[in-house]
């Protein structure tokens, strides 16, 4: 569990309890990395050169995971029956596409997505994470950097599909299933506060489909954007009234 010394938000210090310290390895960091804080630094912790013998970026899988959501008692065993040893992609139980940059979600059992979705957990080789990875998000969580900041989301599957990696769904009910996590009201309470990041981050932010469009500008201003939006337009025949489709990937 990455803990860092403060938070960045609200300038609070942690607490953390003895009962969590026993159970866990609890890792303390300088450094606020906003939602990002619960990947990139159990990243550098993995291949610090003490530990960096013990895990094989080839064969060392990462869960990472929202702290609001009570996941499924089988969701690891899932991940561990479904990914076979040299599947390189990205797991997830829930993700969307941009069509007409809007989110059109993604949740049907090995479908893929353009965008994995943390709520849902995903699951990464450590080998998934480049040397270019720190730099990467250490740019795109800067304090002056709100809106990529709080879109970990995004720009976390935009580095995969920097490295060419796909990104698929695990959905198979009573076991790792969005809709056993929804049905089942697993979302907890405290996820749906005014301070929760999907409601605005207690008005430090705005909601996560006018956010991601910022972010979408921001990436392409830098020339860093990695996935394809789909864009559909309908005409229609002015002989027969018959509609036509037109799909653009951008």
């Amino acid at each position: 569990m990455n803990i860092p010394d403060t938070f960045a938000r609200t300038g609070e210090t942690y607490i953390v309890p003895k009962y969590i310290r026993k159970s866990l390895t609890v890792n303390r960091i300088a450094t606020d990395y906003g939602p990002a804080t619960k990947i990139l630094p159990a990243f550098m912790y993995l291949r610090e050169r003490e530990r960096a013998g013990d895990y094989d970026p080839e064969h060392t899988r990462i869960i990472y995971l929202d702290d609001d959501i009570a996941y499924p008692k089988r969701m690891i065993e899932t991940y561990e029956k479904i990914i076979s040893a040299d599947d390189n992609n990205v797991w997830t139980s829930t993700g969307f596409d941009f069509v007409n940059m809007t989110l059109n979600g993604k949740r049907a059992h090995k479908d893929t997505a353009t965008i994995a979705e943390g709520y849902g957990s995903v699951c990464v080789k450590l080998r998934t994470f480049g040397d270019d990875f720190v730099e990467y998000m250490t740019r795109y969580t800067a304090a002056d950097n709100q809106i990529c900041r709080l879109s970990d989301d995004v720009i976390l599957s935009n580095y995969y599909h920097r490295r060419n990696l796909g990104i698929h769904i695990v959905n198979i009910p009573g076991f790792m299933s969005i809709h056993d996590i929804w049905q089942d009201k697993k979302i907890l309470d405290y996820g749906n506060e005014a301070d929760a990041l999907h409601l605005g981050a207690g008005g430090t932010s705005d909601n996560n489909v006018d956010r991601y469009k910022r972010v979408i500008t921001a990436l392409n201003k830098a020339k860093e954007r990695c996935f394809r939006m789909s864009f559909i337009t309908t005409t229609t025949d002015a002989a027969t009234g018959e509609e036509r489709k037109t799909v653009v990937y951008r």
